[in-house]
């Protein structure tokens, strides 16, 4: 990504191992000049800012039941002298909703907001994009403790306004969408998306309406699926063997790929099966099937070793059949409206067609298991077709209802003098992710264009020929944040680096400056000389 690039290149941030960085000092200015921006922010709304430990007892996961839900991607200790578990921070729900719990609150203290910066660890499978997907990073998380539904909308609006604030204090525009609480559990959340050309997430987003979602949770008009025709009778077709593919299919038949029925598989944490079953044209979306399943951890594909275990293999898995109790099977909702499909149940020979769902085959569990694609209909509106745009998850805000004060028994005394279940929220931005964004969204061929509230330095001061050390005290003196290139190298070099690192303002001084400082805006190509006095 050009943000990775541009860090390394400009000495910013160096790899210490996979998904996790050393900020080096120019990357350490930008960074507490973004905390000082979203801190602003949550002091505003009346956030109160805490410290918590980086490990959390264990069972503080448990209660929850999410340290299966985290699986792999939740790191645990175990402290040699005590014995004792312990989760290292992923995220703060539980620790905070205990902390809540133990002040025995009343309507009266209610709500309450709290937020911290903190490291968060998440051994993530794929970390990438250098700061955009980290295995450590800080991250400003904050929590919210209302009585009553009523309370709890207005706190939710409140954060929710604060992080469009936040992102516009940080010079990016990000899109509000709404969003799956994955791992995290709860009711609903939305998370702020901002538009990048290598963006790792995919937001749906209508050309009509205001309907804007991530692919985990957006939904679509499906096709209809020959709906005109009669039922046919279920015949089996000789296929040759080699014919496996959606593609070769297609070609064989020489019919379009929404005809075929396509199974895909996955296996659990706890070792189950999972056949789902779609038409040739859709995709799986794996946080979709996971939620609708309800299974624990993370879905891994089917490996063919997987397959063999029980009697399939690789281009002839079965819609139905199968005798092994681990196996689940799924289908999205297409395919139970569709009728007289080609597939579900291929041998080496032999192929089914007409294949209608409820009349020649059954499934576990039937719902939305698809990726929307570009062009489907909207659900919203009926003349809006939905487009896929890249995109940074920015920040997320969560509604989790009463999902953890539940499960840690977190009640406060209401005016009636009954004890409520607290209802509960939390807001996230992660603060490097947040440096890579401003960089996807300002930079050019050169380097960055660092935003003036975010840039490393507001000046850099090029000296030429021995020239500007007087200058740069001067600056010093007055309070002026300046970067001084007093190296002794080429003056094409130091302007190079000065784009490169992206101060919003270049300084030269030279012998043809005289007593002026010439000073020119970067990302612009215009020059004019001042006096010292009108930079201090």
């Amino acid at each position: 990504m050009p943000s990775h690039q541009l860090l390394l290149r400009g000495g910013f941030i160096r790899e210490v191992a996979a998904g996790r960085y050393n900020l080096l000092p120019l990357g350490a200015r930008v960074y507490e000049k973004v905390i000082a921006i979203i801190e602003k922010e949550m002091e505003k709304i009346g956030s109160q800012r805490v410290f918590t430990p980086t490990l959390h007892p264990k069972e503080i996961w448990q209660k929850t039941g999410r340290d299966k839900v985290w699986g792999k991607s939740l790191l645990t200790v175990k402290d040699k002298r005590t014995g004792q578990e312990f989760a290292m921070a992923a995220t703060g729900e539980g620790l905070f909703t205990e902390m809540i719990k133990n002040f025995n609150p009343s309507y009266k203290d209610l709500p309450v907001y709290l937020h911290q910066f903190s490291q968060k660890f998440r051994n993530e499978k794929r970390p990438r994009g250098g700061l955009v997907r980290l295995r450590e990073f800080l991250m400003k998380d904050a929590y919210s403790f209302d009585a009553t539904e009523e309370s709890f909308a207005k706190t939710y609006k409140l954060f929710y306004d604060a992080y469009g604030k936040i992102a516009k204090d940080l010079d990016i525009i990000a899109i509000p969408v709404e969003a799956d609480n994955g791992a995290l559990g709860g009711n609903y959340s939305h998370e702020f998306m901002v538009l990048a050309d290598y963006g790792e997430d995919k937001v749906v987003v209508c050309d009509h309406c205001d309907y804007r979602a991530n692919t985990e949770k957006a939904q679509f008009v499906r096709g209809e699926v020959n709906v005109d025709e009669e039922i046919k009778d279920y015949k089996e077709v000789e296929l040759p063997y080699e014919v496996g593919t959606i593609k070769q299919l297609m070609a064989h038949y020489k019919m379009p790929a929404e005809k075929f029925i396509k199974n895909v598989v996955y296996k659990t944490d706890n070792k189950k099966i999972i056949i789902a079953t779609v038409t040739g044209d859709l995709e799986v979306n794996e946080i979709k099937l996971k939620n609708l399943v309800g299974t624990k951890g993370d879905l891994e594909p089917a490996t063919d070793e997987d397959l063999a275990s029980f009697g399939a293999k690789s281009g002839f898995v079965h819609s139905w059949g199968y005798k092994d109790k681990r196996i689940i099977y799924v289908a999205d909702e297409v395919v139970t409206k569709a009728k007289n499909l080609y597939g579900g149940y291929k041998t080496d020979a032999t192929d089914p067609i007409n294949v209608n769902y409820g009349r020649d085959f059954k499934v576990d569990i039937v719902g939305d298991i698809c990726n929307a694609y570009e062009g489907a209909k909207c659900v919203r509106c009926d003349s809006g077709k939905l487009t896929i745009k890249r995109a940074i998850e920015y920040g997320h805000v969560f509604s989790y209802g009463d999902f953890y004060s539940k499960a840690h028994g977190a009640t406060f005394v209401d005016r009636d003098g009954s004890e409520k279940y607290i209802l509960m929220g939390a807001y996230g931005i992660g603060v490097e992710r947040a440096i890579a964004i401003i960089i996807e969204s300002h930079h050019d061929d050169k380097g960055i264009i660092w935003p003036e509230a975010m840039a490393p330095f507001k000046y850099h001061l090029v000296g030429l020929n021995g020239k500007g050390e007087d200058v740069y005290q001067k600056l010093i003196a007055a309070g002026v944040e300046v970067l001084f290139d007093d190296r002794d190298i080429s003056a094409g070099e130091k302007f190079a680096d000065c784009d490169l690192i992206g101060c919003p303002y270049r300084l030269v001084v030279s012998d043809k400056t005289g007593d002026k400082i010439e000073i020119k805006k970067r990302g612009e190509k215009e020059t004019k000389l001042i006096d010292i006095k009108e930079l201090t």
